[in-house]
C-alpha cells in the first residue's frame, strides 16, 4: 500500500518532524549525532495507539519475544503466558549438575519452548488452537522407537510419547491464552523454514543435521518470500480478530537476533539481512494497511546501537541492558506518564 500526498502536505509533515534529518535539523535530533554517541540509539516513536495497562497481552515470536515478556512482567503489565511453559528438565540444554534447562531451574516451567521463529509455523499453531485443526500424532514425529520430536516447539529434547504429548498439550494451552488478549505483540524472527513433507506442516525447528541426513525425503527446506509471508500475516490477523477480541490491537516488530546458520548458499550475514528485510517489509505493509497494527522499531534500535553493548559476546543474543533500553522506549511510547509510573 503506497503513501501519497500533495507537496504542501509533504512539506508540512517534514517541517513538523524534529527527527527528519540525517545531517540537518537540531544537532541532538540528527541521525548522525544520535548514531555516534557511543550509547544506545534513541528513537522517537509515535505510536498509533496507547496501551491500557490493564489489557492482557499475548506475545508470540522468536526468542526476543521472551525477553520482551520478561521486561513487561517486571514492569507490572499482564502477560498471558506468565506461568506457562515446559518443565526445565525436558530441554536439550538441561544440565543435571546445574539443575537448569531452557533458562529455568529444576521443577520450573520455561517459556522457551514457545519460541516461534517463522511466520508459517506461527500460522499452524494458531490454526491448531483457534480452528481446532488436528494433525496425525498431533504433529509430533517419532524419530526412533519411543523417541518423539515436537517440530512445533523450540529447544526440547527427544522424549517418550507420554511426556512429549503432555508437553504438546501444555503448549497448546499456552497459545489458547490469546483468546483473553486485548493486545498481541508479534516478533517476526526469520523466513528460512523446514517442512514436514509427510504432513505438509511448517516446523518451528528441524530435528538436527543427523536426522535430516537419515530422513532426507521427510524434511524439506523453504525460504519464504515477501508474498507468502505477507499472506500468512494477513491470515493470522484475520483469524485472531475473528476468533478472539474483535478489536484486538497488534504491535509488530522484527527480531534483531540473527539466525545461527543459513541453509542457503550465501554468507550467513547476507542471508540474515535478506530474511530480516522481507520481514521488515511485511511489517511495514501491515502498519500501512491497518489502524489497529503498529510497528515498533526494536530492530532499528538494536541494529543501530554500538554492537559492543547491544549484543552478548556470541554476537547472536541481545544484551539484557539493551533489551531494557528497547522496552523503556516501548513503555515511554505506549503508556501515559501516570501509567508508566504505576507500571514501574
Amino acid at each position: 500500500m503506497k503513501i501519497e500526498y500533495d507537496a504542501g502536505t509533504a512539506l508540512s509533515i517534514m517541517r513538523g518532524n524534529p527527527v527528519r534529518g540525517w545531517i540537518s535539523g537540531k544537532p541532538e535530533k540528527m541521525a548522525r549525532e544520535r548514531l555516534t554517541t557511543g550509547d544506545y540509539l534513541a528513537v522517537e516513536h509515535k505510536p498509533k495507539f496507547r496501551i491500557d495497562p490493564s489489557w492482557p497481552i499475548f506475545t508470540m515470536g522468536s526468542c526476543f519475544a521472551r525477553e520482551v515478556e520478561n521486561i513487561l512482567m517486571m514492569r507490572g503489565l499482564r502477560l498471558l503466558l506468565d506461568g506457562h511453559g515446559v518443565p526445565a528438565e525436558h530441554f536439550e540444554s538441561w544440565n543435571e549438575e546445574t539443575g537448569r534447562g531452557g533458562g529455568a531451574d529444576r521443577g520450573q516451567l520455561s517459556r522457551g519452548a514457545l519460541n516461534k521463529y517463522s511466520v508459517r509455523s506461527m500460522t499452524h499453531e494458531l490454526k491448531r488452537v483457534l480452528l481446532g485443526e488436528s494433525y496425525p500424532d498431533d504433529g509430533l514425529i517419532e524419530l526412533a522407537s519411543g523417541q518423539w520430536f515436537d517440530p512445533h516447539a523450540s529447544g526440547l529434547r527427544l522424549l517418550d510419547r507420554e511426556t512429549a504429548f503432555a508437553n504438546r498439550r501444555r503448549l497448546a494451552d499456552a497459545t489458547a491464552q490469546i483468546r483473553q488478549a486485548r493486545l498481541c505483540f508479534f516478533t517476526l524472527g526469520l523466513t528460512e523454514t523446514w517442512l514436514d513433507a509427510e504432513t505438509g506442516l511448517a516446523m518451528n525447528a528441524h530435528p538436527g543435521p543427523a536426522w535430516l541426513q537419515r530422513m532426507p525425503d521427510r524434511f524439506r527446506f523453504v525460504d519464504y518470500g515477501y508474498d507468502a509471508t505477507l499472506a500468512d500475516m494477513l491470515e493470522i490477523i484475520g483469524l485472531i480478530r475473528e476468533h478472539c477480541h474483535p478489536d484486538m490491537r497488534f504491535v509488530v516488530t522484527v527480531s534483531p537476533v540473527p539466525f545461527g546458520a543459513t541453509f542457503k548458499d550465501a554468507d550467513v550475514i547476507v542471508a540474515n539481512s535478506a530474511s530480516k528485510s522481507v520481514l521488515r517489509a511485511v511489517a511495514e505493509e501491515l502498519f500501512r494497511r491497518f489502524d489497529f497494527v503498529d510497528y515498533f522499531p526494536s530492530y532499528e534500535i538494536v541494529l543501530n546501537s554500538p554492537r559492543a553493548i547491544a549484543f552478548q559476546d556470541d554476537q547472536l543474543h541481545i544484551a539484557r541492558d539493551m533489551v531494557g533500553h528497547v522496552m523503556t522506549t516501548f513503555r515511554n511510547a505506549y503508556l501515559t506518564p501516570q501509567e508508566r509510573s504505576e507500571a514501574a
